[in-house]
Order: structure tokens, then sequence, then C-alpha cells
């Protein structure tokens, strides 16, 4: 899995980068959703992206994700397939 975290402080543009990410992949023909990641648990985000990886998904993006969020599937990583790139927005 390849994991890009981005960054930034309020007003910074972290959702429009994470926006502009979705267009380009649309513009390849790969709709991905995103995901409100201080909307669900932490489980359940992680469960999301496992849920991903397995039935082939190659991106998964997620928006407003808290630090627990981006630890938790960091941990993850190894155990993820190396065929999915996730992107998350950390919160300000």
């Amino acid at each position: 899995m390849q994991l890009h975290v981005i960054t930034g402080s309020r007003k910074t543009g972290k959702t429009k980068r994470l926006r502009a990410v979705q267009a380009e992949l649309k513009s390849q023909g790969i709709n991905a959703s995103i995901v409100t990641g201080n909307a669900c648990t932490t489980p359940y985000l992680v469960d999301q992206i496992k849920r991903s990886a397995e039935s082939g998904a190659c991106h998964f993006l997620a928006d407003d994700c808290t630090r627990e969020q981006i630890k938790a599937v960091q941990r993850q990583q190894p155990n993820l397939s190396d065929d999915i790139t996730v992107y998350l927005v950390r919160q300000a």
C-alpha cells in the first residue's frame, strides 16, 4: 500500500488537493469517492480501506481524518495489498 498523507493548517487547500486527485483519477476513468474520516470510527475507516483493497480497488480517498485514524492506517500498511494507494487528509 502506498500512503499519502496531506497535512496543513486550516484553509490551506488540503481538500482541494484531494479533490484534484479525485478529478485526475476520474479523467483516467477511475471513480473514487471521498470518505469523510471524522464521520466514522477509526476501526470502520481501516475496515473500509481493507475492504476496498480486497475488492480490487486501486485508490482510497479520505478527508478530515484524525491523527489516530492516520496512525491506525499506518499500522495496517504492511498487511494491505501493494496495489492500493491511499490518500488521507489530516484534520487541521
